[in-house]
């Protein structure tokens, strides 16, 4: 039998597949919940209903907020967080297809 060791792109990716959807799911859920909590424009329960929305469902919730909700974030801020996922998905296709993410 012979034991092959991954190569460091390949360790590397496997390491960011990882991490990154913490990462994004941090990122997005603080950056969307900081946003409804200075809006002074929404009501109290649209308030209440969008942070239950973006604790129950972690990745959507905060996704839909911020593509959807009236978020006040400036629009280059949005696209570099937003783009994270972009990122991540392109790492995943490259690790997928170099045989590093299975």
């Amino acid at each position: 039998m012979t034991v092959t060791l991954p190569s460091h792109l390949q360790m590397i990716l496997g390491l960011y597949a990882f991490l990154l959807p913490l990462l994004l799911f941090v990122l997005w859920s603080t950056l969307a919940l900081w946003d409804l909590g200075r809006r002074a424009d929404a009501a109290a329960a649209g308030t209440w209903a969008w942070a239950l929305l973006i604790v129950a469902l972690p990745f959507l919730g905060a996704l839909v907020y911020l593509f959807l909700g009236g978020t006040r974030l400036a629009p280059r801020l949005k696209f570099i967080a937003l783009g994270g996922g972009a990122v991540y998905l392109l790492i995943l296709a490259l690790g997928a297809s170099i045989g590093g993410i299975s």
